[in-house]
Order: C-alpha cells, then sequence, then structure tokens
C-alpha cells in the first residue's frame, strides 16, 4: 500500500512538472531547459526559438 501511495506522489510530481514548462511561442511545441553562455534558458528543440530565462 505504501509503494502505490509514493508511486502516486511520483505521477503526480511528473504531470505538475510538465505543466510548469512553457510552450514555445513561434511552433507551441514544449521548451526544454538549456544553457546560454552558461545562463538557464527555455530553449525549443523543434524550431531552435528559444532564450527565455528560466
Amino acid at each position: 500500500m505504501a509503494d502505490d501511495l509514493a508511486r502516486q506522489r511520483e505521477l503526480r510530481r511528473l504531470r505538475d512538472e510538465a505543466l510548469n514548462t512553457p510552450n514555445c511561442p513561434a511552433c507551441l511545441h514544449r521548451m526544454e531547459p538549456a544553457k546560454v553562455d552558461g545562463d538557464p534558458v527555455w530553449a525549443c528543440s523543434e524550431c531552435g526559438e528559444g532564450g527565455a530565462q528560466t
């Protein structure tokens, strides 16, 4: 039973984490964390748009 609760918490955490990920303003795909000049930013793996500060 405790394993089920832990699994549910982990699934909820992963789902909530996905909701905090922004969409690309150019193509609407999910953006991914990246580093530009050592700074964390959001970048789109689909169209290359990015550079928004995290």
